[in-house]
C-alpha cells in the first residue's frame, strides 16, 4: 500500500521549507514513527491532502511531538531529508528525543 506523491518532489520540498518557516512543521529528526491504515480524517501537513483509509499513514509518536502529525510516506521522507540537512547545517532540532 505504498502511497504515491500527490505533487512533484520539488513542490513538496518547497512546501516543507515554507511550513518550517511558518512554524507549522518543526525541524526534527524523528526516531519513532507509527504506521498503519489511514484514518481518513487527517490531512498531511506537507501536501494538505487527507491520508485516505486505503493508504498507509505515518504518524509521529505524540509523546515526542507538540502536536499530532500524520504524513503520506513521500511527504514524511522529504520532511525528514530537509530536517537532516538543516540539523547538519547547525539548526537546532525542536522535536524528539533530543530534549529529554
Amino acid at each position: 500500500m505504498y502511497t504515491e506523491a500527490a505533487l512533484p518532489e520539488s513542490e513538496l520540498r518547497k512546501r516543507v521549507q515554507q511550513r518550517i518557516k511558518e512554524g507549522r512543521l518543526p525541524v526534527a529528526f524523528v526516531r519513532l514513527v507509527n504506521d498503519g491504515a489511514g484514518a481518513g480524517g487527517h490531512a498531511c501537513p506537507v501536501c494538505d491532502q487527507p491520508v485516505k483509509r486505503d493508504k498507509v499513514e505515518y504518524d509521529i509518536d505524540p509523546r515526542n511531538a507538540n502536536h499530532h502529525l500524520v504524513f503520506h510516506y513521500p511527504c514524511y521522507l522529504i520532511w525528514q531529508r530537509v530536517c537532516a540537512r538543516r540539523i547538519r547545517a547547525g539548526e537546532r532540532a525542536d522535536l524528539g528525543d533530543q530534549q529529554r
